[in-house]
């Protein structure tokens, strides 16, 4: 499958902040807290088996890589996010064994730490991961410095563009405002370079409502304030505009009609596929898939860009994710080692070159820096500077449900079976009793 990386994993402007660091050759500062005691450090591994959980493939010669180095051989199984995140939740209830290690999600933190689900991992980590990693693992800890993952993608939001198609139009960068993308849309259309301007996943998933959140951000919004109390569905909020702004994007036919059921997958499989010239709510970890022959008809026409704003470029958020060990693995210290494999700088490089991953580690950063292989570089630092959380209060326990409300609501918006004032109107409401915790 495309390693698209487009979830909403979201409040983690740490996350950024982290990779911000490593881009400028910073060091980092690590871990703390308690441990549980599952983990033997003397432990033989060889010759067992694990199975691991996550919402995107890895190429099989990697993981050949792991098994040669420890014995351990890897079954690794995909799923969409969505799905996953239910049979986590399922599984963790029943304290069954669904894998020894799976996707750990910034937004699974409040839930998933406070019902002792997954081995704290602090003292069990490498120590030298740990230090690599440094602040890029903290939306993964909860409030006494316990850390329930080690971040494997530093995913943020950004604009991915066909540099050729721009061209075509006449366009020789891509806009930095609103206004300037409106333009471009506009002569993209009429040039004909590309079958769609855009591409934006709108369907009613938690991909689909990505795009909604980040322009809100970019139109210079927030959907929550300190307390975490809804403010978008305030008159003429940003998130208004944001809303309005994708359906007049289908209006205009500036996306194809099929986007309100559209994920964020085939969203990007359509840019890769040369039928848009513009995939917003990207991913850093799009690029080099998009620019791999194998995997894409653009290959080598792919450029990141930052995020468009009202008067000059817009904010985004940061979407990291983390391997984390489930309190019912049947082999913890095969899947520790595991972890630990994955996140050696080598590893983490060539995860990024062959899947897509973006390294959360400082050394594997400078690493693709210094090499010239991470792509649109400057892009990716030029965007970190304007990284804002999504939460600023912090990702609430309740936001599985909101992001649930959230995409049933914002999809009818889109379908036009409900005004988008009525929509984020009745979203407010279900928030604010999520918030209040009367419901």
């Amino acid at each position: 499958m495309s390693t698209t990386n487009t979830r909403l994993r979201g409040t983690a402007a740490v996350a950024a902040l982290g990779l911000a660091a490593a881009l400028a050759a910073c060091g980092s500062s690590g871990g703390g807290g308690g441990s549980s005691g599952a983990f033997d450090p003397s432990a033989n591994v060889k010759g067992q088996s694990i199975t691991v959980l996550l919402p995107y493939a890895v190429p099989g010669k990697i993981l050949d890589q792991f098994t040669k180095k420890t014995g351990v051989k890897v079954t690794f199984n995909t799923a969409g996010w969505d799905a996953i995140h239910s049979k986590l939740i399922v599984a963790n209830e029943a304290q069954s064994n669904i894998a020894d290690v799976t996707e750990y999600d910034w937004s699974f933190t409040g839930q998933f730490a406070s019902a002792g689900w997954y081995e704290p991992l602090e003292n069990a980590l490498d120590r030298t991961v740990v230090k690599d990693l440094g602040s890029t693992d903290k939306p993964f800890m909860d409030s006494a410095g316990h850390l329930y993952a080690a971040c494997y993608s530093n995913d943020f939001r950004m604009v991915t563009y066909n540099r050729k198609q721009f061209a075509a139009a006449g366009l020789s960068k891509f806009p930095t405002t609103f206004k300037g993308l409106d333009a471009a849309n506009a002569k993209i259309k009429q040039a004909g370079s590309a079958a769609w301007p855009m591409s934006i996943p709108m369907a009613a998933t938690e991909g689909g409502v990505t795009p909604w959140y980040l322009l809100t951000l970019a139109m210079g919004g927030q959907l929550f304030d300190k307390n975490n109390q809804p403010v978008f569905a305030k008159p003429g909020s940003p998130s208004l505009k944001a809303l309005e702004y994708e359906i007049a994007a289908l209006k205009k036919g500036y996306v194809a009609p099929g986007s309100v059921t559209t994920d964020d997958t085939p969203a990007f499989d359509n840019f890769a596929a040369g039928q848009a010239a513009t995939l917003l709510a990207s991913s850093p970890g799009n690029l080099p898939t998009a620019n791999d022959p194998s995997q894409s008809k653009i290959a080598g026409d792919a450029a990141g860009a930052v995020m468009p704003g009202i008067s000059g470029p817009g904010a985004s958020f940061g979407l990291p994710e983390g391997l984390g060990i489930p309190v019912t693995s049947s082999h913890k210290d095969a899947a520790l080692a595991f972890i630990n494999w994955w996140e050696t700088p080598k590893v983490q490089e060539e995860m990024y070159e062959k899947a897509g991953f973006l390294p959360c580690g400082s050394a594997a950063i400078q690493g693709l820096s210094k090499s010239g292989k991470l792509q649109s570089g400057a892009a990716i630092s030029a965007q970190l500077k304007n990284v804002v959380p999504l939460f600023p209060a912090g990702a609430p326990k309740w936001y599985a449900q909101f992001s649930s409300d959230a995409q049933g609501l914002i999809n009818s918006a889109l379908k036009g079976d409900m005004s988008p004032q009525d929509a984020l109107k009745q979203l407010s409401s279900q928030a604010s009793q999520l918030a209040s915790g009367s419901s």
